[in-house]
């Protein structure tokens, strides 16, 4: 009798053990791969000698890595847990950001990633990405060029005649499709819903009430429903319009108010 109780008792405690392992077994992850190639060698006009760092935000996980140096391919390599979306929901959306190191007061708002091979994203001159007082700032393209793999190119202009600002406001739509401005409590930040008919290339821009271009960027979507971040975090409160550009010729226009 003694022999089954003690048969008895370790089975129950390597049970019990395997069970523990099960529970903190690590969950499942993947790797999203990000490489740095300029366009432009250093000593050619559009060269961007300075450190970039790029941030990666899926949900309500971000990563961050160490920053990309200029004038050499680097890649970095972003570690993200897998998430399963209901059937009839698409996956979360993926954003990006940027900030430099010279001068390091110099960065974007979040931007939306492409996922498909070809596509791109392009920052071309987000006010909080030029450095007035030099007369300079940076450009930044994002390409998918794989399955969770994207380049990333940065490209330094010179101003000459920068300016805070600038920027007018059309209060006219033609053809406007389904468009909104929806909160996204995970992310802290706006998106621009926009439910397009077929591929299409989008420029965003985000005007406040003096005329002033606090953010801008174009990039490619898909057939369906798109979301596109207005990121405001760093901007006053106030009324904003978000303004839209396809390229298939319609244009738009929505307020929005910062609180």
């Amino acid at each position: 009798m003694k022999k089954i109780l003690f048969l008895l008792f370790f089975v129950l405690i390597c049970q019990s053990q395997l069970d523990a392992q099960k529970n903190t077994a690590p969950a499942p992850t993947y790797n999203i791969t990000v490489t740095r190639n300029d366009i432009f060698a250093e000593n050619v006009p559009g060269h961007a000698h300075t450190d970039v760092k790029f941030d990666i935000k899926i949900g309500s996980n971000e990563r961050s890595a160490t920053p990309f140096p200029p004038d050499i391919s680097t890649s970095r390599i972003y570690n993200f847990p897998v998430t399963i979306s209901l059937p009839g929901f698409p996956p979360p959306t993926r954003y990006g950001k940027v900030s430099f190191s010279y001068p390091s007061t110099l960065y974007s708002g979040y931007y939306p990633l492409p996922t498909v091979i070809g596509e791109h994203t392009t920052i071309p001159s987000d006010p909080t990405m030029i450095y007035y007082p030099g007369q300079f700032g940076y450009g930044v393209d994002i390409t998918c060029t794989g399955p969770n793999q994207y380049l990333i190119g940065v490209t330094r202009f010179e101003c000459y005649i920068c300016v805070p600002g600038g920027g007018t406001v059309s209060k006219q739509a033609i053809s406007q499709p389904k468009t909104a401005i929806v909160s996204n409590s995970s992310l802290g930040i706006d998106e621009l819903y926009y439910t397009a008919a077929d591929k299409e290339k989008i420029s965003v821009s985000v005007i406040d009430i003096r005329g002033k271009v606090v953010r801008a960027y174009a990039t490619d979507i898909q057939a369906g429903l798109n979301k596109l971040p207005i990121d405001l975090q760093n901007n006053l409160e106030g009324t904003y319009i978000v303004k839209w550009q396809s390229s298939n010729g319609t244009n738009g226009t929505l307020k929005m108010v910062k609180k």
